[in-house]
Formats: C-alpha cells, structure tokens, sequence
C-alpha cells in the first residue's frame, strides 16, 4: 500500500472545515494528522471528529514532523504571514485564494518560496473541475484556433454575512473574493498576461454593504481582452458561467438551462440552478487536495502557482482602482 502522506488544515471556518473533511474522509493516500483554529473548542472538536491531534500553536504544526503538507485556510488578510510560517519551515503549503490582499506581503511570499524552493499552491479550484479541464484542453489543441476573448460571469445568491469576509480591507471585497477567479482563468485561457483594466460598478442591488456589489471590468491583455461580470446578489441561487471564444469557435462553462428561455424571481426559476459553491465546485476541491498531495511527494508542480495567484491579485488592484476613479488603470505586476 501507498504510504499516506501527513497533512495539517490550518484555520477551520466554511473552507478549512470543507478541507479537512476530504483530506479525512473522500481522498485516498492522505492523513489528517493536526488541524488547528482560533477556537481551541472549534479544534478540539474537529480533531476528535476527523480523527486528528489539535495543536495549540500554528508554530507547533510547523515543528510537527508528522505533517507533511499544510493547507492554509484561515482569513484571506492572514494567508501570507501564515503560510510564511511554513515555507521558512520547508513545508509545502496550499493557502486558499486569494493568496493575501496585501501586495506587498504576497510578493514577499511568492519570493520566500521561489528562494526555499518549497511548493506554493494557491486554491483557484475552478482550474481543477473537469469542466474547466476539458475546456483548456480544446483550447490547447488548437482545433478552435487562436483565443481570443474570455467573458465570465459570477454571481453569488447572497452578500456574505457580516465578519471579516464583508469587510472588503480584509477580503478584498467582490474584486477579490468572487471576480478574482474569472482574472485567474482569463489569464489561463487566453495564455497573455493582462496589460491594463478599466471597470465600472457600484453599490446596486445590496444597499449598505460597504462594498461594490456589481462590477463589470473589462481586461486589455497583448492582443486579447477579457470581460469579467461579478455580482454579490443572484435571488435563483449560485451562477457561474465562463465563455473562451477563438478564431475558429468557442468554448462554453457553467451553468446549463434546460430550455431557452428562463425566468428568474426572488422565489424560483425555471431551470435548475445550483445553490452554493461548495456543492457546484465539490469535485474541484477534492481534485485540488488530490494534486497538492502529488506535489507534496514532487510528483507534481502547483497547477495555480504563487506567480499565478500574485497576477489574479494585481488585476484586482487595478480593477478595484478604475472602480474608485472611474479611469483605466495598469496591471501593476
């Protein structure tokens, strides 16, 4: 038999729960050896859950000998400083996205690993559905020609609840924590990196948010552009859509309707929806601890790099930016 490979969850809220269940329960060949949290109740409840140690330091998990691999999944404004820990450590990491919402701090990151050489992988998990695979692959073969365009769409049913994910200083906000995936993705499918970006958006349909609700960007790469629509409100559930087009045809992601015509209202809608990411995206989230294990071994590289997550969060800046001043600005990295 395979030996297993020993991973800690470090942060145990909506994701790094997720995380520890498939790393416990769905994917062969791996461990769950330590989690911890800011809740000593909260870890000590999930160890004895999932059959792991909770460790009371984050220090503590990277002396621990029996881990491997760590997956950061703690608040978006801690992952740098945290995942730090672990690449000083020489412990390959998997921080969820994004990979920080401070640019300076993120690029200290990406640095510390690329000098360590220890294996960074930032959870764009979109890269990892078989939809998504499938559709780079088409597009790689070139039998749809050149790409040219990609347009995204992502709409969440409802705001986040109010904590530190509403609080666009320390998640980013919708640019970051939604509409980042489509930059990411942009970037993938059309092969160029992103130039310059100019957006509009506001406060639309969640008064009091504090935060941009609905943006539109659009997003100038060499020869190739991109449109990304992000919202924070969709009343008929989870809806994320991606269209590659190329010279010679297109490539169509996500959400499928039944018929041609579909209405939505705050009560329903007429075609089958999805009602949150977890549920749409569960397959991704396993491939993803399934790939960081392979590259925990040095079987594999990151999918989605530091490098990768750094370009996602330099578009959000940029986008964020023409949001506030209404002008184009330049992808600053």
């Amino acid at each position: 038999m395979p030996r297993e490979v020993g991973l800690a969850v470090v942060g145990l809220g909506r994701m790094g729960r997720l995380y520890a269940e498939i790393v416990s329960r769905v994917v062969e060949g791996v461990r769950l050896v330590a989690v911890w949290s800011r809740s000593r109740a909260k870890c000590e409840e999930v160890a004895r859950e999932l059959g792991a140690r909770c460790v009371e330091t984050i220090e503590g998990i990277a002396r621990d000998e029996s881990v491997e691999g760590v997956i950061v999944a703690t608040p978006s404004y801690t992952h740098a400083d945290i995942a730090a820990i672990f690449v000083e450590a020489g412990k390959p990491v998997f921080v969820e996205k994004p990979i920080d919402v401070d640019l300076g701090k993120a690029s200290k990151l990406v640095s510390l690993a690329e000098r360590k050489g220890v294996p960074l992988l930032v959870g764009y998990m979109r890269r990892f559905h078989p939809d998504y695979r499938r559709a780079k692959e088409v597009v790689e073969s070139g039998e749809l020609g050149e790409p040219v365009a990609y347009v995204g769409v992502s709409k969440d049913p409802e705001p986040p609840p109010p904590g530190w994910l509403r609080d666009p200083r320390l998640s980013g906000g919708l640019v970051l924590d939604l509409a980042s995936h489509d930059f990411d993705l942009a970037r993938w499918f059309l092969g160029e990196e992103p130039i310059e970006v100019y957006a509009v958006g506001g406060e639309l349909c969640c008064p009091g948010l504090g935060d941009f609700d609905t943006i539109v960007a659009t997003i100038r790469f060499g020869r190739k552009v991109a449109t990304v629509f992000s919202s924070r409100k969709s009343s008929y559930g989870y809806d994320v859509r991606s269209e590659v087009h190329c010279t010679e045809g297109a490539v169509f992601i996500g959400s499928t309707h039944v018929s041609t015509l579909a209405i939505a209202r705050s009560q329903s809608i007429a075609f089958p929806g999805v009602s949150w990411f977890q549920k749409k995206f569960f397959e991704a989230y396993v491939e993803e601890v399934k790939h960081f294990a392979r590259v925990v071994k040095g079987l594999e590289k990151p999918l989605v790099s530091g490098v990768d997550a750094l370009k996602a969060l330099c578009v959000a800046i940029a986008v964020r930016r023409s949001l506030e001043d209404g002008k184009p600005h330049a992808v600053p990295c």
